[in-house]
């Protein structure tokens, strides 16, 4: 299908700035995640010998980053031009980034989880063995790909209302429209709740040793909170208009909830930018941290 059968000039004037604000987005994250994550992914790989459930954690957060950040051109043409690449490329490269985008969700999440435990309980987290820590990471994928299933059955190639032609989210009635918006508000906030309940625990039991304290280890925690927060907020937003204007049938609602979905989902994809410098390049103080709790673990467990 030819653009000039789908194209409304007042739609396309009105939506215009707002596909080329998210394609500059979308090509600030390539040009800044791939290489980064390609980076860290030659630096775990390296140091994999190590055997660490951090590494191999954080290892899987920078693939699924780097998969979500790999289609960014394609997108990027498809926003300022047409979607050019077949149906069949649009139903596979929907779910391989709604899979990834969980996928490192849940990383971050885990991390938070494995942190506590190792640090505050680490005769419970000995207990997993290696059989348990890789059912974790094996579980992170099974869970994300279970997660996306709805990604490629929803996604068609056509005109979208703003008169593009798009690899674009088609629902087939307002109920799976808002069944879907509010899968996906559910799993950001259940996500975000155990992430800041897990790094909270373990910032008050670390601080409240009378042995240790750690300003460094208290900034890196705020600062990966904060990051989830920031770029996962916009499209949590999105998702709860979308759902309103469903509920009321209101048009012009629906069209700015979908412009706005847009904007935030590439925001979404900065996060991918940010992760290698949240938590690979703080590696080496989250195992400094690690060394020092873990030979205090009595004393932190009673604190805690």
């Amino acid at each position: 299908m030819q653009q000039e059968n789908c194209s409304n000039s007042s739609q396309l004037n009105d939506a215009l700035p707002v596909y080329k604000a998210s394609s500059a987005v979308l090509a600030i994250c390539f040009v800044l995640g791939v290489p980064g994550n390609l980076s860290v992914l030659v630096i775990l790989v390296r140091r994999l010998k190590e055997n660490s459930f951090t590494l191999r954690m954080m290892l899987s957060l920078a693939m699924s980053d780097l998969l979500t950040l790999l289609p960014m051109p394609m997108w990027i043409w498809s926003l300022l031009h047409d979607w050019i690449f077949g149906f069949v490329a649009c139903k596979i490269i929907s779910y391989v980034e709604y899979c990834c985008i969980y996928s490192s969700m849940l990383c971050v999440t885990f991390l938070s989880l494995q942190r506590y435990l190792q640090v505050l309980h680490p005769q419970k987290w000995a207990k997993l063995g290696t059989r348990g820590k890789n059912g974790l990471l094996c579980g992170i994928w099974i869970l994300s790909g279970m997660f996306a299933s709805y990604a490629p059955v929803q996604r068609d190639v056509g005109c979208d209302q703003h008169g593009f032609q798009y690899c674009y989210q088609h629902f087939r009635n307002k109920t799976e429209q808002v069944a879907t918006s509010l899968f996906e508000i559910l799993l950001f906030l259940t996500c975000f709740f155990l992430l800041v309940y897990f790094y909270y625990c373990l910032y008050r039991g670390v601080n409240e040793s009378p042995f240790f304290s750690s300003n460094r280890m208290t900034k890196l925690v705020t600062r990966i909170v904060l990051a989830f927060f920031i770029f996962g907020v916009p499209v949590t937003i999105a998702n709860i208009l979308i759902v309103v204007a469903a509920l009321l049938e209101n048009e012009m609602l629906s069209v700015t909830a979908d412009l706005g979905g847009k904007i935030s989902t590439a925001l979404l994809f900065l996060n991918s930018c940010v992760n290698p410098f949240l938590y690979t390049f703080s590696l080496r103080q989250l195992q400094r941290q690690s060394t020092v709790t873990e030979t205090l673990g009595p004393t932190l467990q009673n604190g805690a």
